[in-house]
């Protein structure tokens, strides 16, 4: 297909019900979207009826001052008759309860969202192959003094403030070392050396023996400073983790294991398959009947902190079939088995895909939706279901969700829900690069990591057979990844367009770039014509 037809036929299927993203209805599942702000693909929201009344009138005013409207027998019906129509930008939507002979009696709802444009015909093209890309990328990381700290002294940098979060952030400096490796003979024993050397550093910090957590590297770690004052890391970092400082949050284990698992198969130290072991040990030894884990756990007694579970899919199901794979015991494919029901019997049903991040504070429903839990499980039914048309079809709905909710491909909303420059001003959303993908609802703002997390699950279910638009979507986002670069290659976190979003750089998201330009290299040829 042309990208001309490509973008027809994203339109219709953001105005088609049988293509939409799923949505309530007043007896069955619940509305997702109390909490949203945008919609690409057609919406529909849950206002209280007026009893005895089945006639209601919807007044839908746009960014132009134009009215669009329709009746309907319920107050809770997808907006199918005007979305068409309704250009991008702001509306403003009243519904009205009507008398039997069509007069006004009441307003049972009214809701201001922004009607996104929807996948376009054009969008800017890569500036340069995605393996060069990625290899630019490291190179560049190689290059600061946080990864020459690890090459040269073994030891994390007391400079770099985000060390706070070792379990997270030191373990995707390992990975991405192997990857790297990979990519380049050349430099693969330096990038092999920073690996082992952050690697055994978690070993070191790692509590033993009878410690509630013993086995589980911190998620929070403050000593890797002696002076946090002298060598100037009182950040927002640094505050952030000290007030969850005691606290183990239940994502990030795993993404150590996953690390090890990496060095092991890289290096041939089976110490690191028996770390890796560790850590999955306590992950079967502690999960709930429901399939999953509480995710905020207390350091000094190992009891949970909160209500909120883990949303497995995107790291403790992989890590968990990797040791299937690695030991072949069953014991981890019934655990990763039952980690995919928890997803299927909990936060499908809900479609409350909570964010989870160590430097955010916990939601309730829906306050906090974020794309990373759909993502996933749109992935695992494209990789492992792809024979199973309804699964492939709960895939695309999926990856619909995602892109209504956290995809940009023209212009972003005027305001910025709940993110701000450090002053205090809103982000100017006219200076965003896009396209782009946004991370949470709590921090509503394009972010590199996030881009390549979409991409992935768009690729997914391309290769799946769901068809070229995904590829097509997919390839825009990764021609963008490249158009932000920097020249000394550095791949910016925020894409906001502002000094002080550029400031704002999380090495681990750039990572995250990195491999899925590598993934994306083997797709950058396919043509649309």
């Amino acid at each position: 297909m042309t990208r001309k037809e490509l973008a027809q036929q994203a339109f219709r299927e953001c105005c088609d019900p049988a293509t939409t993203v799923r949505y309530g209805v007043k007896r069955g599942l619940p509305f997702w979207n109390v909490e949203s702000t945008e919609f690409m693909y057609v919406p529909a929201f849950h206002f209280t009826a007026v009893r005895c009344c089945n006639r209601y009138l919807y007044k839908a005013v746009d960014v132009n001052g134009v009215t669009h409207s329709f009746e309907a027998s319920d107050c809770c019906v997808l907006l199918t008759p005007i979305w068409a129509e309704l250009p991008e930008g702001i509306v403003q939507l009243t519904v009205y309860a009507l008398n039997d002979d069509g007069s006004e009696q009441c307003i049972v709802g009214a809701r201001t969202f922004y009607r996104l444009s929807t996948f376009p015909e054009v969008t800017p093209p890569a500036v340069c192959s995605y393996k060069e890309s990625a290899i630019k990328a490291y190179r560049f990381a190689m290059s600061q003094g946080f990864v020459q700290h690890w090459l040269k002294e073994g030891t994390p940098d007391p400079y770099y403030d985000l060390n706070t979060y070792p379990s997270k952030m030191i373990a995707s400096l390992g990975k991405a070392m192997l990857s790297y490796a990979r990519l380049c003979p050349e430099d693969a024993a330096d990038a092999l050396k920073v690996a082992v050397s952050a690697a055994d550093w978690l070993i070191g910090i790692t509590p033993r023996g009878d410690d509630p957590m013993a086995d589980l590297p911190p998620t929070y770690y403050l000593d890797f400073c002696p002076d946090p004052e002298k060598y100037g890391i009182l950040t927002p970092n640094w505050y952030a983790a000290k007030a969850h400082f005691g606290t183990m949050m239940m994502i990030y284990p795993v993404a150590v294991g996953e690390m090890y698992l990496e060095l092991e198969a890289a290096t041939g130290d089976h110490k690191y398959f028996d770390e890796a072991l560790k850590i999955g040990r306590y992950y079967l030894r502690t999960v709930e009947p429901n399939g999953s884990w509480f995710l905020v756990r207390s350091t000094k007694t190992g009891e949970p902190l909160t209500p909120n579970y883990v949303s497995p899919l995107e790291a403790v199901t992989p890590f968990i079939m990797d040791l299937y794979k690695r030991t072949g015991d069953e014991c981890w494919k019934e655990l990763g088995d039952k980690t995919v029901s928890y997803m299927l019997n909990t936060q499908l049903p809900s479609y409350n895909w909570e964010g989870q991040f160590e430097d955010s504070p916990l939601s309730t429903n829906y306050m906090n939706l974020t794309h990373y839990g759909p993502t996933s499980l749109a992935t695992y039914y494209a990789e492992y279901h792809a024979d199973d048309p309804e699964c492939l079809a709960l895939a695309e709905q999926l990856m619909r969700f995602v892109e209504d909710q956290f995809v940009i491909w023209g212009k972003p909303f005027p305001w910025t829900h709940a993110s701000n420059e450090p002053n205090g001003e809103p982000y100017d959303t006219s200076l965003w690069h896009t396209p782009c993908a946004l991370e949470q609802y709590g921090w509503y703002v394009p972010i590199d990591a996030s881009v390549s997390a979409v991409l992935m699950g768009f690729l997914a279910l391309y290769k799946a057979g769901c068809g070229e638009l995904w590829l097509a979507k997919a390839r825009a986002l990764a021609d963008q990844l490249t158009i932000v670069q920097h020249e000394n290659g550095q791949i910016p976190t925020h894409w906001m367009g502002t000094k002080n979003a550029e400031d704002n750089f999380w090495f681990n998201c750039m990572f995250a770039s990195c491999r899925t330009l590598e993934a994306m290299s083997a797709y950058e040829d396919i043509k649309f014509e």
